[in-house]
């Protein structure tokens, strides 16, 4: 049984469109050599902490990404910062495994710094390219994973509902078919779920999360020595045309190389990235925006001859926040994560805030019971409303969790969905997605798939405590 982008439809799509004896050749799909036990899809950190905690189980691993790297919203998005390894008042350690060996490595090779334990905000400024070459050292050095980059999903096949046995990818050969007995769905917008025919869900457009494109800059230094109060901010004023509809964004240094700062100050809003259209759009979108950023700056804040800001570098692929999710054994609410609620299968813990990247402006909601909005006024400036969620309390949480249900699909025999695809309410969601709760849910899966195996469990049954 085929799933729900069938060979048919991939064929069709190759197959010559003339009346030739070439038009009668059919799209052959060989099988990728290798006896796997468990196929990743997906080589974000998420899907990397997957294959190799399912390796050091003893499975043999196919670790598939379409990428030249592995890495990806940090890599590939260029994005530098990993989120609190603590409880909100830095007094709990609450994250390990693979994230904290992972952060401890980079802040000894000088490529990551560590900010204060009760920042929540922001936990780690990380050298992402430096975080690329560690994954590439962690996949290489683990003997029972095959990795395949450059290597893109194009199609599950089921031997009967539920239970994948195979997927077909599109890479420099053609198609080909990699079978495995576990599957990983570590894509981020559930793509193995779908094309297997399992359940899933997403919002409305104008309900998702927005994407943002990420560059590295060069000049800010220097323009800050000219205008000491400059603020990217400044630049989301109509007055300054750069034609921004949000007035959110944010910047972090560059760790390991002074004079150079990263920017995330672009927003492609109703966009639905599992569409090829709309991720089409977004790419043109958010690169056009940092366009006109940085021209608006260099004609509203000149600086001397020879100078002025300068893109170094733009995220390969737009920094994605949210697309489409499984139907999971459980949806995990809002506020089973804002009212700190334990689950018995726990498989990852977190401090970060709600974050929601909403209209123009942006909401954030504590876990203390703090509400903060931007929002946009009349004139085009914005202002910041400061509130509670929630009434003052005594005893309120100070991390919370995400259960192992939250990433099993429904009707899923041996499929596993870590990470973005999450079974999760909107507002919980805005917490959830960052990448070191990902990279926990990751290794969960991972570990969870290995036990499947060798004890004959269906996935709902597999998680690990």
């Amino acid at each position: 049984m085929l799933g729900a982008a069938g060979l048919g439809g991939l064929a069709a799509l190759a197959a010559p469109q003339t009346k030739t004896a070439a038009a009668e050749r059919t799209v052959s799909v060989p099988d990728v050599s290798g006896d796997f036990d468990v196929v990743v899809a997906g080589g974000s950190c998420t899907g990397v902490f997957a294959a190799l905690k399912a390796a050091e189980a003893g499975a043999r691993v196919a670790l598939v990404e379409m990428a030249g790297g592995f890495g990806g919203t940090a890599t590939q998005g260029l994005v530098p910062v990993w989120h609190s390894l603590f409880s909100t008042d830095g007094k709990r350690r609450i994250i390990g495994g693979l994230t904290a060996q992972t952060e401890e490595e980079l802040v000894r090779r000088g490529e990551a710094r560590r900010l204060a334990a009760d920042n929540p905000a922001v936990g780690t400024y990380l050298n992402v390219a430096g975080l690329q070459l560690l994954l590439d050292e962690m996949v290489l050095n683990a003997k029972r994973i095959t990795p395949f980059l450059h290597t893109r999903l194009a199609a599950a096949e089921c031997d009967r509902p539920g239970h994948v046995a195979a997927v077909v990818v599109a890479d420099k050969a053609g198609l080909r078919r990699i079978r495995g007995k576990f599957f990983i769905d570590a894509t981020g917008d559930a793509d193995l779920c779908r094309f297997a025919g399992l359940g899933t869900w997403k919002l409305p457009k104008a309900e998702m999360q927005a994407h943002t494109t990420c560059a590295i800059l060069a000049g800010v230094d220097g323009l800050r020595r000219k205008y000491p109060s400059f603020g990217f901010g400044e630049i989301t004023k109509p007055k300054y045309g750069a034609k921004l509809e949000h007035v959110f964004g944010w910047e972090a240094p560059v760790i390991g190389a002074p004079g150079l700062d990263f920017l995330a100050y672009t927003r492609v809003s109703a966009c639905d990235p599992s569409l090829p259209e709309d991720l089409t759009r977004a790419e043109f979108e958010g690169r056009a925006q940092l366009r006109r950023i940085v021209d608006a700056v260099n004609r509203a804040f000149p600086m001397p001859a020879g100078e002025r800001l300068s893109v170094v570098s733009i995220a390969p692929h737009i920094g994605l926040r949210e697309s489409c999710h499984i139907e999971g054994i459980y949806r995990l609410t809002t506020d089973d994560l804002l009212y700190g609620r334990h689950f018995d299968d726990v498989i990852a813990k977190g401090s970060y805030r709600v974050d929601i990247h909403e209209g123009a402006g942006i909401t954030f909601r504590y876990l203390d019971g703090r509400e903060e909005r931007q929002v946009v006024k009349s004139d085009g400036s914005s202002e910041w409303k400061v509130g509670r969620w929630r009434t003052e309390t005594e005893g309120l949480p100070t991390w919370y969790e995400i259960p192992y249900r939250s990433i099993v699909p429904k009707g899923a025999e041996n499929v596993l969905a870590p990470g973005r695809a999450l079974d999760c309410a909107r507002d919980a969601y805005g917490a959830c997605r960052v990448m070191v709760n990902c990279n926990q849910m990751g290794e969960a899966a991972g570990r969870a798939a290995a036990k499947a195996l060798k004890k004959g469990l269906k996935a709902a049954d597999a998680h690990v405590g």
